[in-house]
């Protein structure tokens, strides 16, 4: 009987010298593991915020050297100009098309001018905006206030009309023109012995679509314009620590 307890208190030493060892094992290795994880934690902060200030400083690159962009009247995507901030050939089709935006809204206020004035009316306000989505097609909107004889009812009707009309008269050539496709296409089949021919489609375009607001004022137009939103739009973040 003594020589099976001296066996026992023997094992249970043993077990408890064992278990103290391999909590201390666990406590150096969760004391060493530790700096390596906040040291991981603390790069992809780094990373996190070097992606932020890259935005960020093209955001203002862009500002500086594009009026739309400084005037207010051009939002972009900010999943969009985060690949362009990281990509030179997307940043140069962003570019290429902001320098483009006076020209292109130059022709936008002499063809609603023009289309105004046949129906007696004159553009008194004209201002357009532009939306970037972060596919990289555009959505324009156009706000204008004629001043006209007519009611805003009347001209719009009149401009339905015409357009309608522009539509049968431009489908009706459409049809004259693919009527002549096929004849050429079909002689040429017969020269070529009826050998088949692939076609190669041209390179898409950058894709714009313009939406046009007719207001009754100035006043009006700019309303409906503050409530024009991109859900995504950039909006440069302020450093709390300055």
């Amino acid at each position: 009987m003594a020589i099976s307890g001296i066996g026992s208190d023997y094992n249970n030493v043993y077990e408890s010298t064992y278990a103290a060892q391999k909590n201390e094992a666990k406590k150096a290795e969760t004391k060493e593991a530790a700096p390596a994880q906040a040291g991981r934690a603390k790069d992809i902060q780094n990373v996190q915020h070097s992606g932020e200030k890259a935005v960020s400083d093209y955001y203002s690159y862009l500002q500086k050297n594009y009026e739309c962009m400084s005037k207010g009247n051009v939002t972009v995507s900010s999943e969009y100009l985060k690949k362009c901030s990281g990509d030179s050939k997307k940043a140069k089709e962003l570019e290429d098309f902001l320098k483009k935006i006076p020209e292109l809204e130059k022709q936008g206020y002499e063809q609603l001018s023009a289309q105004n004035k046949a129906l007696g009316g004159t553009v008194t306000y004209y201002q357009q905006t532009w939306m970037v989505n972060k596919d990289g097609s555009i959505q324009s909107t156009v706000y204008s206030v004629t001043e006209t004889g007519m009611t805003n009812a009347e001209r719009m009707k009149k401009n339905m009309d015409e357009r309608l009309e522009k539509q049968k008269e431009k489908k009706e050539e459409e049809e004259k023109i693919k009527e002549r496709k096929e004849e050429k296409a079909g002689q040429a089949e017969k020269l070529d012995g009826g050998t088949k021919k692939i076609s190669v489609p041209d390179a898409p375009g950058q894709k714009i679509t313009v939406k046009y607001v007719e207001a009754e004022s100035e006043l009006e137009a700019k309303a409906m314009m503050q409530k024009e939103k991109l859900e995504d739009a950039y909006h440069p973040k302020f450093d709390m620590n300055i």
